[in-house]
C-alpha cells in the first residue's frame, strides 16, 4: 500500500495504530474502526493479529519496521524497473527483441503489453506461461490469461518470432 495512489491519499500510513488511537483518545475523538480490519476471514488479519505479534515475539520486535522498510525500497525498485521497461505499441510483439531484455524488463513489457490487450487480473503463473513462450521456447501451444470478452480468455500465440494476442 502506498501513501498517495489516485484517488486515494492515506497521510497516516506510516503511524502505527496504537499512537492514532491514542492521539484520538487525547482529543475526545471516537475513531472509526473499519470491520474488515478485525474480520479473519480476510488473510491480511490474520497476519496481522496472529503472524506478525509472534514474529515480532520470536525475533525480538522490529519487524512490522523492517517489512515496511522493505516494501519501499521494493516501491522505489518496482517504479525504477517500470520506469525502463520498454513500453509496448501495436498488437504484435517480436519475441527476438524481447528475448534480449533482462527478466524484470521483459515481465513488465509483457504485463503492459497484455493489458492493452485487455488483460486482467493477471497472476504470476498467467504471467509465467506468456513469458516461457519467449524464454523457454519449445514449441508449445498458446498461454491463456484472463481477460478479453466476457467469460473469454486472451490466447497469447507465438508464431514465426511474433507474439500475437486474441
Amino acid at each position: 500500500m502506498t501513501a498517495w495512489a489516485a484517488p486515494y491519499g492515506r497521510p497516516l500510513l506510516g503511524v502505527r495504530r496504537a499512537e492514532t488511537r491514542a492521539a484520538c483518545a487525547e482529543l475526545g475523538l471516537a475513531p472509526w474502526e473499519d470491520p474488515h480490519n478485525v474480520d479473519p476471514r480476510f488473510t491480511r488479519v490474520r497476519l496481522r493479529t496472529e503472524v506478525l505479534p509472534l514474529l515480532e515475539e520470536v525475533l525480538g520486535g522490529g519487524v512490522a519496521e523492517s517489512l515496511a522498510r522493505t516494501a519501499a525500497s521494493l516501491r522505489t525498485d518496482n517504479e525504477a524497473l517500470d520506469a525502463l521497461a520498454p513500453a509496448p505499441s501495436g498488437p504484435e510483439l517480436a519475441v527476438e527483441e524481447l528475448a534480449e531484455l533482462p527478466a524484470a524488463l521483459r515481465l513488465r513489457t509483457l504485463r503492459s503489453w497484455l493489458a492493452e490487450r485487455g488483460a486482467r487480473a493477471l497472476t504470476a503463473k498467467h504471467l509465467a506461461a506468456v513469458d516461457a513462450l519467449v524464454s523457454d521456447w519449445h514449441g508449445q501451444g498458446p498461454a491463456a490469461v484472463p481477460g478479453g470478452s466476457a467469460g473469454r480468455r486472451l490466447q497469447v500465440h507465438r508464431t514465426g518470432g511474433i507474439l500475437r494476442a486474441w
